[in-house]
């Protein structure tokens, strides 16, 4: 909720946005990229030619496979490392 509200705002300022999404998201006027924070390949798929990422993911509404753990440790990690790799200059984290 909180990253579409952001990916909103981005726009509206004439921002190109890019999200990552793992199902089906309702967001117009950007470009959705399907993967997980979990799956490291998906991440490097959705940083090409990316210069910023926002994250806001949490494992928060979540249930299953989705844990503090997996996702708001390790899949923010994995974020972290593969935006470094990819050349990202800019990075918001945003946690609750």
């Amino acid at each position: 909720m909180l990253g579409g509200m952001i990916a909103l705002k981005l726009i509206e300022r004439g921002e190109s946005v890019r999200v990552l999404v793992r199902g089906v998201s309702p967001l117009q006027g950007v470009e959705k990229v399907h993967g997980d924070l979990k799956d490291r390949t998906s991440l490097v798929a959705a940083m090409k030619g990316v210069t910023t990422v926002v994250t806001s993911a949490t494992s928060a509404q979540r249930a299953g496979e989705d844990t503090v753990q997996t996702v708001d440790d390790l899949g923010n990690r994995n974020l972290i490392e593969i935006a470094k790799r990819s050349g990202v200059k800019q990075f918001v984290f945003i946690s609750a």
